[in-house]
């Protein structure tokens, strides 16, 4: 009994030996599981799908977070006209294209207006001229006032209506002002280069033509629209601009077309 006693004991220390030896451990260490190749190109695959789904939904999100703030910037001004036609007798104000004075462009006007800042640039417009009001408008021939035009229609004179004081200046003059734009995206362009207004009554029914003046896909082939009665709206070209059907943008006629477009 003893001698199998010592037998045991033997083998176990002999095991304790071999299992305590450098060369024995660096095996073990070996023999640890981890990823295969076609492991690990499997995970891989995983996550390009999961970036792949999840990336454009981030993308629409961004876009969608900046046409809401678009959205919004556009409501400030239609709060601010509200209050500027009440010491306007209601009268809107001018377009700006040959502006020397800041304090003279109708962003500025109806920044007075509001507790909000107004934003110049829409946060989707990509174009990075824009005009210093710090410096000299003269020396920044190539820059653009703002992301946003308005309606030449409407301004205080305009062939159209005759060389006299334009009648539809005045909001109580428009035929229906919920109906009629006033202020639109302006596309990145050079025609908008120092200049502020759009002149509707040059695109003649041509939807193609008119967008060269609009920035109808700015939001996802979208854009945002102030009317006349201060709302905003956020519709596509086609909604605003159909000929024949809808017209929001002559103020005699609005939302139908003019006898003569």
């Amino acid at each position: 009994m003893k001698t199998d006693l010592c037998e045991l004991r033997s083998t176990l220390q002999r095991i304790r030996g071999v299992a305590r030896h450098p060369e024995y451990r660096t095996e073990l260490f070996k023999r640890k599981p981890g990823f295969t190749l076609i492991e690990l190109l499997v995970v891989i695959a995983i996550i390009a799908l999961l970036l792949g789904i999840l990336l454009p939904s981030l993308g629409r999100a961004r876009e969608q977070a900046r046409k809401i703030a678009c959205l919004s910037n556009m409501r400030q001004m239609g709060v601010a006209v509200s209050a500027y036609l009440l010491d306007s007798d209601y009268r809107l104000p001018p377009s700006s294209c040959h502006c020397d004075d800041p304090n003279e462009h109708w962003l500025f006007i109806l920044s007075r207006y509001t507790r909000e800042q107004l934003l110049f640039q829409c946060p989707s417009d990509k174009g990075n001229d824009f005009v210093d009001w710090n410096k000299p408008i003269d020396d920044q021939k190539d820059a653009r006032y703002s992301s946003f035009a308005v309606n030449a229609l409407l301004d205080p004179i305009h062939y159209r209506y005759g060389a006299r004081v334009n009648r539809y200046n005045n909001v109580n003059n428009i035929r229906r002002p919920m109906f009629c734009i006033w202020i639109s995206e302006a596309p990145d362009t050079e025609s908008f280069d120092l200049a502020d207004h759009i002149h509707p009554e040059s695109w003649e029914g041509s939807v193609e033509y008119a967008k060269q003046f609009v920035a109808w896909d700015r939001h996802k082939k979208n854009s945002n629209y102030l009317f006349a009665d201060g709302h905003v709206d956020g519709l596509t070209f086609e909604q605003t601009y159909q000929w024949p059907g809808t017209c929001y943008w002559y103020p005699e006629a609005a939302p139908k077309w003019p006898e003569t477009p």
